[in-house]
């Protein structure tokens, strides 16, 4: 009943019965309904003497059981796109995000179509999030509880100062992309970054890519292009990106002057989402994706590799 301590409080508070009285009282209503938890009995003896058992504001923390009518305030850490899903026959629409506040993390399943469309047109990682009435469930493959929003939820959202909105472009899912040549604009993590060969060397003439010179036309028509790929995720999808010269720099925010090697083997780099734009092409026959520009929204760790 470790989650239902602020009842218990709030219980004794409001009545003046000491401890012993309102675990007596709970014991009591154990044995008359032997399927109730101690949660349920503790929230009938609460309803029974005046407490509505609903909590102002529930912390991340708290939610380590199945719990009704939770109330909480916190930020929007990471934002999955909404996908169809068939229960019990039926096809529904739901979205996952993942909350957090001071005291930790969880992820949130959002089932109400207008709340998604709404965190789909203007939510974004860092704005702030009010939920009022949603309940908590155990995943069954993770093993720990999660947030529901659904119809009878409310929420509210406070936008981060300065930040864009969906609506700055057609964004599109890293699943929609074809082998073409149109520009596509996805918002998306960079999962993996790789940097054991950060240059491309081609043959000007003949076009070849080469290690240290054209067998045809030796080392004099060489030119060098600066070159970061990596993985990027949009938490459904995920695929190979390539970022060239300019594109590059701006991902790793530094010059070619202060020194890429070295910078590339210290530092520990991370981006926690980006917005990217870019051309589908072929690599080792599987799709990848040529960067054209991109636009960081924030930064976490991530260790290169």
């Amino acid at each position: 009943m470790e989650s239902e301590d602020w009842l218990f409080e709030s219980l004794t508070e409001k009545t003046g019965m000491p401890k012993e009285r309102i675990l007596l009282l709970i014991k009591n209503k154990l044995s008359e309904f032997p399927n109730l938890t101690e949660s349920a009995a503790l929230r009938m003896v609460a309803t029974e003497n005046g407490v509505v058992p609903i909590r102002n504001a529930y912390k991340i923390a708290d939610i380590g059981s199945e719990l009704n009518h939770i109330n909480i305030n916190a930020t929007i850490k990471r934002k999955f796109p909404s996908r169809q899903i068939t229960v019990r026959g039926a096809k529904s629409k739901i979205m996952n995000l993942v909350l957090e506040d001071q005291s930790g993390a969880i992820a949130t399943v959002i089932w109400d179509s207008k709340k998604i469309d709404a965190i789909e047109s203007s939510a974004m990682p860092g704005d702030e999030i009010s939920i009022a009435n949603a309940y908590s469930k155990k995943n069954k493959i993770s093993g720990g509880y999660e947030i529901n929003i659904g119809s009878n939820s409310a929420i509210k959202i406070k936008k981060k100062m300065n930040q864009r909105t969906t609506t700055d472009v057609n964004l599109q899912k890293l699943s929609e992309i074809k082998d073409d040549t149109k520009l596509y604009h996805i918002r998306c993590f960079l999962v993996r970054l790789f940097t054991n060969n950060i240059y491309l060397v081609r043959c000007n003439i003949c076009k070849k890519k080469v290690t240290d010179k054209c067998e045809e036309h030796g080392d004099k028509a060489l030119s060098k292009t600066f070159m970061v790929s990596g993985i990027l995720d949009d938490g459904l999808s995920s695929i190979r990106a390539t970022f060239f010269d300019k594109t590059a720099e701006k991902l790793l925010k530094f010059s070619p002057e202060e020194g890429i090697e070295n910078k590339l083997r210290d530092l520990s780099f991370g981006l926690y989402e980006l917005d990217v734009t870019g051309v589908p092409n072929k690599f080792n026959d599987l799709l990848s994706l040529t960067v054209k520009d991109v636009k960081i929204s924030e930064f976490k760790s991530l260790t290169l590799a």
